[in-house]
């Protein structure tokens, strides 16, 4: 099934041949005219000497024509394209024309598919050549082929003005073919859009071809389908890592003792190819200043790999709270590695304080596990620990019936409650 999409994507090199089967295969490109003029060498000073004049009473005359085709340009990119002076100066230099009329043909084009003025001005800055297409032959085939596929209006203008590069690529031979294959992996339009949106550049040649390697060493691990489906859909960065990267860290995976059954098994490979070496160090010595083994650390990050994946930064800040604000041992931490993907303010501090409230008025036990609190879900948090405590304390609902409207603004309203200014 993959080759002749393999053609479509243009997998194709010419070989010479040689009578000796010892000697390697060689790939060239074939030069279509190998005449050679000789000119004299009294010949070549006069030539000479006659270019160097007209070269330079030419160069004046460009000049002068650049100057005014450029100004004519950036004029354009500002009044009719929002660009700001500095955008449209540096865009100026990626294009030029001398009409609008093909200018002005692709923005009426964009603009009848629901691109605002704001749109339009992130596009362009992104990818000025945009503005040379043919509006009919090369944009809007394009335009209508994400629509197809489920993206409309709004979306499809923010979709392309986040990723122009769409706009500059072969439909059938780069898109359409790319855009098969991964559906073939994962088995719909909607997740092949989930994964174009999180990693763009997964919709070229090379990046594809890297993705179908990978996934069959995955299948020839015995890794189930789903799981792939699932894990190459939300993270299909780790997917595009050379096949020889990717086989280095999936074999390091196995000896840390994941399981190939077990969606943690994928988890731990994204995790690992998003970093280095030295990034993994670093992020080892910062659980290490607060009493972590390499025993402790492995044993967390094979329990949820996404506590590696965190920032030094937001691991100090979780752990100093954790730690030093609500008390907690720093090593039963590692047995909640789950926190460290959520964030310190937004969850993290808001829940640990409703907590907090509930265990000082000895409603709860003291310090009940981290888990039991931070990672459930916000509905199940609403109705364990707001609802059911309703009556004892009657400050928490009060704040959420007065000043919330969302749940998000509900657990801010919390927070201030319990950490006034």
């Amino acid at each position: 099934m993959y080759r002749s999409l393999w053609c479509e994507l243009g997998v194709t090199l010419k070989r010479t041949t040689t009578s000796s089967s010892t000697l390697p295969a060689k790939y060239f490109f074939r030069i279509q005219n190998q005449n050679v003029a000789v000119i004299s060498k009294s010949r070549v000073t006069s030539i000479f000497s006659s270019f160097s004049t007209t070269t330079s009473n030419k160069r004046n005359n460009v000049n002068c024509s650049y100057d005014f085709d450029s100004s004519f340009v950036v004029s354009y990119l500002i009044n009719s394209c929002g660009l700001s002076q500095t955008e449209a100066i540096i865009a100026s230099k990626k294009i030029n024309f001398k009409t609008t009329t093909k200018p002005d043909s692709v923005l009426t084009l964009l603009k009848t598919y629901g691109f605002t003025e704001p749109d339009i001005s992130k596009l362009i800055n992104k990818e000025p050549s945009i503005l040379l297409s043919n509006p009919h032959k090369t944009l809007q085939p394009k335009l209508d082929f994400f629509k197809s596929k489920g993206i409309y209006e709004i979306e499809l203008a923010n979709f392309i003005s986040r990723f122009p590069k769409f706009l500059t690529r072969g439909l059938k031979g780069e898109i359409i073919p790319s855009f098969e294959i991964l559906k073939s992996i994962v088995h719909s339009d909607v997740h092949v859009i989930k994964m174009i949106k999180r990693n763009s550049w997964i919709i070229s040649a090379d990046r594809i071809k890297r993705v179908m390697v990978n996934v069959e060493l995955l299948r020839n691990e015995g890794v189930p389908e789903t799981n792939i489906h699932m894990c190459l859909s939300a993270q299909p960065r780790a997917y595009s890592e050379s096949a020889n990267r990717f086989k280095e860290i999936l074999e390091k995976v196995k000896e840390m003792g994941f399981h190939h059954l077990q969606t943690t098994f994928l988890r731990a490979i994204h995790g690992l190819t998003s970093m280095n070496g030295a990034n993994w160090r670093k992020k080892m010595d910062v659980y290490k200043r607060w009493g972590w083994s390499e025993d402790h650390i492995h044993a967390a990050f094979r329990k949820h790999p996404s506590c590696m994946m965190a920032s030094e930064k937001k691991i100090m800040g979780i752990m100093n709270f954790l730690v030093n604000d609500m008390g907690h041992n720093s090593l039963s931490i590692s047995g909640a590695s789950k926190v460290f993907c959520y964030s310190l303010k937004n969850r993290i501090i808001p829940r640990c304080s409703v907590v907090k409230i509930l265990v000082s008025k000895g409603l709860i036990q003291k310090k009940p596990c981290i888990n039991s609190f931070v990672t459930i879900t916000d509905k199940s948090f609403l109705e364990k620990y707001i609802k059911k405590y309703e009556l004892e304390v009657p400050e928490l609902m009060k704040i959420a019936m007065s000043s919330a409207s969302t749940y998000e603004e509900f657990m801010a309203a919390i927070a201030e409650y319990l950490n006034p200014v």
